[in-house]
């Protein structure tokens, strides 16, 4: 049994470290944006009249998200998901530029999906659903379900972005 989730896992080891790895990188990005929208709602002209984030606020909270999530998942990507990519400083600033822009794009493609898809759960009049856990109330809002849907979406498509552009094997 053993021997056979070793097999596994060496198997699958490329997979399983990138989606541990998206783990801790959304879960880092994801608190970093909230920090963000729960500071910037302290600023009259970030938050709206019903005392959320507004628009700007929400575009603030995605970039401080990518920049925190660039970060994590650069670096545990080249060190530990990626290894046989091409090293040397050379490469590791040109996989930095790559791995970036290939960011920002998906950047774009998160801002689009989360803004899109607050106003689809807005105009169908969701309602926050409230859920009492142990030391504090998480609020199930369109932001929250946004972020979510959003990072599964930027989540997969860095996976096939870094394999396949930016963390291609060395040729031999």
């Amino acid at each position: 049994m053993i021997e056979k989730i070793k097999n596994l896992y060496q198997k699958y080891k490329e997979i399983i470290l990138y989606l541990l790895f998206g783990v801790i990188t959304t879960v880092v990005s994801l608190a970093c944006c909230f920090i963000t929208l729960k500071v910037g709602v302290l600023f009259d002209f970030l938050r709206g009249v019903d005392g959320e984030p507004n628009e700007l606020l929400d575009i603030i909270g995605s970039i401080v998200q990518w920049v925190s999530g660039v970060l994590v998942a650069f670096f545990t990507n080249k060190k530990w998901v990626f290894t046989d990519a091409e090293k040397g400083k050379g490469a590791t600033l040109r996989q930095l530029i790559t791995f970036s822009g290939a960011r920002v794009a998906t950047l774009f493609v998160e801002i689009v999906i989360n803004l899109g898809t607050i106003a689809l759960f807005d105009l169908a009049g969701y309602k926050p659903i409230s859920l009492n856990l142990v030391v504090f109330t998480l609020a199930l809002t369109s932001r929250l379900w946004a972020k979510v849907v959003s990072s599964v979406v930027v989540v997969v498509s860095n996976y096939f972005i870094s394999k396949l552009i930016v963390f291609k094997k060395k040729d031999k």
